[in-house]
């Protein structure tokens, strides 16, 4: 049960949600898609404590904060990407990556099909049958490219194992690094 609810300001972070409650026992920071930062205090915890704890976050509070608008813009955009290209015309462009970068690095499949899907940026089949997201053509095209070949990829090593992740390493110094990248964009936001 919460016994005190404020609206502070923070000098660095503007306007804080700062909560008292009975229930927590550990001081909790959270900040929600609107960019609101909620601060969770325990009841019995100190006011000179909460504040140190507070200043101690505004660096990790002010990136996340840059994530959200990244995030926001990044939704934004690919709203108005959608718009630019007819679902053939962005169909093609993909497809004609995906035949130029089979070429350029000797990488074959055998068939290819570009759908919307709602989980997956694509996969290859055990008959190396090549399928790719639609929605690729929202992503920048480092990433595009990255997971076009991730899939030829899939036609040499069919798991994520070392053996797949050093034969990557030939198209790409850092995979997991831009694996990494590409979790950023959220498939279901586009």
């Amino acid at each position: 049960m919460n016994i005190d609810v404020k609206l502070i300001f923070h000098p660095t972070l503007g306007k804080v949600h700062f909560k008292k409650s009975k229930k927590a026992n550990n001081l909790r920071l959270s900040i929600d898609g609107a960019k609101k930062i909620k601060f969770t205090v325990p009841k019995n915890s100190s006011i000179h404590n909460a504040e140190k704890f507070l200043n101690s976050k505004t660096d990790w509070i002010n990136k996340q904060l840059i994530k959200i608008d990244q995030r926001n813009n990044f939704t934004l955009q690919n709203t108005l990407n959608s718009n630019l290209y007819e679902k053939g015309e962005a169909k093609e462009i993909i497809r004609t990556r995906l035949n130029e970068l089979s070429q350029i690095h000797g990488l074959s499949f055998n068939r290819s099909f570009i759908r919307s899907q709602k989980t997956r940026w694509g996969s290859c089949s055990a008959k190396n049958n090549i399928n790719l997201n639609i929605k690729l053509i929202n992503l920048p095209a480092e990433l595009r490219d990255y997971v076009i070949i991730h899939e030829l990829v899939h036609t040499i090593v069919k798991n994520h194992g070392q053996q797949f992740w050093t034969e990557m390493a030939k198209y790409y110094p850092n995979p997991k690094g831009i694996d990494k990248k590409l979790r950023n964009y959220n498939l279901r936001l586009m």
